[in-house]
């Protein structure tokens, strides 16, 4: 059972971010769906707006790595994200900058679809190339 909805999630990231299938949502997130991120709204309208905002940002955005560990109604990804920055993102005009950021979220599952929602997101390096953040001197300043 665990490892089939791990097979599910991978698969359902993939359609996402991968293809830009949207009904992917449909089929893997709860209607009750919440979020702790300030970018998710609820339920499965804001987890597509979200999914839009990524797509138009990060069009050719990719997981380089994912970790994915399922135990009882807990899911836990962990995963280093790739994607040429296309569109708006954070306030930020397109750059065309590869950005490179990592994930680690943490989904409460109900009825074998994502339910809740928490994250960390490292996203210093990417700001960094967006100029929202300087780096430190002694880093290329």
């Amino acid at each position: 059972m665990n490892e089939d909805i791990r097979q599910r999630f991978l698969e359902f990231r993939d359609r996402l971010y991968g293809r830009h299938d949207l009904s992917a949502v449909d089929e893997m997130v709860h209607p009750d769906f919440t979020s702790d991120s300030p970018l998710i709204r609820p339920g499965i309208a804001g987890y597509k707006e979200f999914a839009r905002m990524l797509q138009t940002a990060l069009p050719d955005l990719q997981a380089l790595r994912h970790d994915v560990v399922v135990d009882g109604d807990r899911l836990m990804a962990m995963a280093q994200w790739q994607g040429t920055h296309r569109g708006p993102l954070l306030g930020a005009a397109p750059t065309g900058a590869v950005l490179c950021f990592a994930t680690a979220d943490l989904y409460r599952l109900r009825d074998g679809l994502l339910a809740e929602h928490r994250d960390v997101v490292d996203r210093l390096d990417a700001s960094i190339a967006l100029g929202l953040v300087r780096p430190a001197v002694g880093e290329g300043a």
